[in-house]
C-alpha cells in the first residue's frame, strides 16, 4: 500500500525527471553564452527561451528567441502569453510553452557602460525584479541570478549596494528555489572591452598565489556549470553560492 508521503515523494521525483522549460536573460553575456549552450545540451530541458535585444547567431531545435524592448519590459512580458514564433518555423505556434519552469538571469552591466547610476540600477535591479515578479505569478518555481561576491545592500559602493538590494528584494518574492550566485571578477572572452576588468584580471593572475580562493579570478564557464548543476537538483529555499564554491565547478 502506498502512503500519501510515498506518493508525494514519488511525484516530486517524477517532476524532477520531467523535461522542463528554461528562460534565460543575458544569453549573449560572459556567463550567459556558456549557460545557453549547456541548457540546450541538457536533457533536463525540452525548450529554452532566450529574451534578447538582438537575435543571437545560433540555431537549435530547442531554442526560442524572443526579441524584447527592455525599456518597456513589463508590457513586453505581458505579451508572452501570446505564442512565440519558433526559429525557422514561423507558422508553428503550438510549441510555445504554457509555463516556464526555471529562470536564469545572467544579464548585468557596469555604471560606465550603462551611462549613469540610474541606468545601471534599472538593468541590475529593476529588470530582474520585474521578470521575477511576473513569472512568480505564473507559478515558475526556480529563479537563479548572478550578482556579485560583495553584494550588500548596506555597502558604500553603489555597485555592490545594488547587487545586495536585488538579492534582498528577490528573497521577499517567495520562490520555491532561489539561487544567488556571487562570483568574484569573471574571466573569459567578452565581445565588449572593459578596461577595468582587463587590468584587474592581469593583476589577479599575477598575484594568484597570494590571493585567497574566494577572491581569485573565476572562469565564467564555471559559474554557468554551477547554475546548471543547481537547477538540475535545486534545494528548497534560498541558496547562496559563493565564489570559492563556484571554483569547484
Amino acid at each position: 500500500m502506498t502512503t500519501q508521503s510515498n506518493q508525494n515523494s514519488q511525484n516530486s521525483q517524477n517532476n524532477q525527471h520531467t523535461p522542463k522549460v528554461a528562460l534565460i536573460i543575458g544569453a549573449s553575456g560572459l556567463v550567459g553564452q556558456h549557460l545557453l549552450l549547456k541548457l540546450l545540451a541538457s536533457n533536463h530541458y525540452s525548450q529554452v527561451i532566450a529574451l534578447v535585444r538582438n537575435p543571437l547567431p545560433i540555431s537549435h531545435t530547442k531554442l526560442i528567441q524572443k526579441k524584447i524592448d527592455f525599456e518597456n519590459l513589463a508590457n513586453e512580458l505581458s505579451q508572452l502569453s501570446q505564442p512565440l514564433i519558433k526559429q525557422e518555423n514561423t507558422s508553428d505556434k503550438e510549441n510555445f510553452p504554457s509555463k516556464v519552469d526555471h529562470i536564469f538571469f545572467t544579464l548585468g552591466s557596469t555604471i560606465k557602460k550603462a551611462g549613469s547610476k540610474s541606468a545601471f540600477n534599472q538593468i541590475d535591479y529593476l529588470y530582474p525584479l520585474i521578470i521575477a515578479k511576473h513569472f512568480y505569478q505564473q507559478h515558475t518555481a526556480l529563479f537563479a541570478i548572478v550578482t556579485a561576491m560583495a553584494a550588500n545592500e548596506s555597502s558604500s559602493l553603489f555597485y555592490n549596494q545594488v547587487k545586495g538590494k536585488v538579492e534582498l528584494a528577490l528573497r521577499d518574492i517567495g520562490y520555491q528555489h532561489l539561487g544567488l550566485f556571487r562570483p568574484s571578477m569573471l574571466a573569459g572572452h567578452r565581445d565588449e572591452f572593459r578596461l577595468g576588468e582587463q587590468l584587474g584580471s592581469l593583476i589577479m593572475k599575477a598575484f594568484a598565489f597570494m590571493i585567497p580562493k574566494k577572491y581569485q579570478l573565476i572562469q565564467a564557464e564555471k559559474v554557468a556549470n554551477a547554475m546548471l548543476a543547481y537547477a538540475e537538483h535545486p534545494p528548497s529555499g534560498i541558496t547562496i553560492i559563493q565564489s570559492d564554491q563556484l571554483q569547484s565547478y
